[in-house]
């Protein structure tokens, strides 16, 4: 009994809308190097034809030498191996460089007209291949709907604190996801509210979800469809309007930051308290002066704060929020989370601990 082959799931969009990061080749200048390269063999033969023209008969007109055009003529039927025959070599000289010179420019002829389909075969099979082996493998990634100023910004945070997580960015913008590919980053063309743009990212099986679109009302949409493929993973939304912060909470997604009213807040410290403002942009500067981190509680009793460089300013437990200090939290337990600002000089700092 004859086995079927299995085949592989279908795509969930077109391979197309995929942009992988990788050094992107220049199909002009290889079309254009290969074209040289063809024309540069067809000049050889002509050269080779039209200076042993003495050898070569011209079957009508027996009487008279090739001409440069003549030449061009038998050179390109020759190479292309469609052999009319009206030119032929008649002397033993000239059927000489016929064998050990045209015959291998030829060959070289016809291997370059194919290599350059079979090179084209080769990589749309190697880009499927490549494909699926990356849906297959993806888990516990980050998905980044809208790669805009707060996509970029949000990645380079997530790279700071782990560079080794995997990332995936969905945009309608080319710019954008060559800005993606440029970082090291694997784009996908399309709406970010689209159930099959998301599965192609698959949302179903990733970590966490920042939804950074520049319309509100695609931002609730898409945290929607997330939900539906995604009932477990963390979302992160930025909305513009404090009025829809209810609707994405209602939508499920985990944090909602309202950009405009943040920005608001911010501008109106600096108008009346600048060093405070500087202070609180140079918290969420990472990397540069003082940071905010994340540290998790793994026994029962461990200190609120590890030594003097680090300055605790809040416990997590379940869902609630406390003050150091608070008798709730007099003594940490495990599963705790200390939010602590950072005095550790860049270039001594251990690796954070990821947020």
């Amino acid at each position: 009994m004859k086995r079927e082959r299995k085949q592989p799931p279908p795509l969930p969009v077109a391979p197309t809308r995929f942009r992988f990061a990788r050094v992107q080749a220049d199909p002009l200048k290889a079309i254009l190097q290969r074209v040289g390269l063809a024309t540069f063999l067809l000049l050889v033969v002509t050269c080779i034809t039209y200076f042993g023209r003495k050898g070569y008969v011209d079957n009508e007109h027996p009487d008279q030498l090739l001409t440069f055009i003549d030449s061009l003529y038998y050179a390109t039927v020759t190479i292309t191996t469609t052999g009319y025959g009206d030119i032929v070599p008649v002397t033993e000289a000239s059927r000489l460089v016929t064998t050990i010179v045209v015959t291998p420019i030829r060959v070289l002829f016809i291997v370059l007209l194919v290599g350059t389909t079979l090179q084209v075969l080769a990589e749309q099979s190697r880009f499927q291949f490549r494909l699926r082996k990356w849906q297959r493998d993806l888990k516990d990634h980050v998905v980044i709907c809208g790669f805009g100023v707060k996509g970029r910004a949000a990645y380079e945070y997530i790279n700071e604190h782990d560079a080794e997580i995997e990332v995936v960015v969905i945009d309608e913008t080319e710019a954008a996801l060559d800005e993606a590919n440029r970082l090291g980053i694997t784009g996908i063309s399309g709406k970010a509210f689209e159930s099959s743009i998301l599965d192609a990212a698959r949302v179903s099986s990733a970590r966490k979800v920042i939804v950074a679109l520049s319309s509100d009302e695609q931002t609730i949409l898409t945290v929607l469809r997330i939900r539906e493929l995604n009932k477990e993973c963390t979302v992160i939304a930025s909305c513009k309007e404090e009025s829809n912060r209810d609707l994405l909470e209602s939508a499920e997604a985990n944090e909602v930051i309202v950009s405009s009213s943040s920005a608001g807040r911010i501008l109106g410290m600096a108008a009346e308290t600048p060093d405070a403002a500087r202070v609180v942009n140079d918290l969420l500067t990472f990397g540069d002066g003082l940071d905010i981190n994340e540290r998790h509680i793994r026994v029962d009793g461990e200190p609120l704060e590890r030594d003097h460089t680090e300055t605790a300013i809040a416990v997590i437990r379940g869902d609630h929020v406390h003050r150091p200090g608070d008798d709730d939290c007099s003594t940490l337990r495990e599963g705790d989370q200390v939010i602590y600002i950072d005095q550790t000089a860049p270039e001594e700092s251990e690796e954070p601990t990821k947020a």
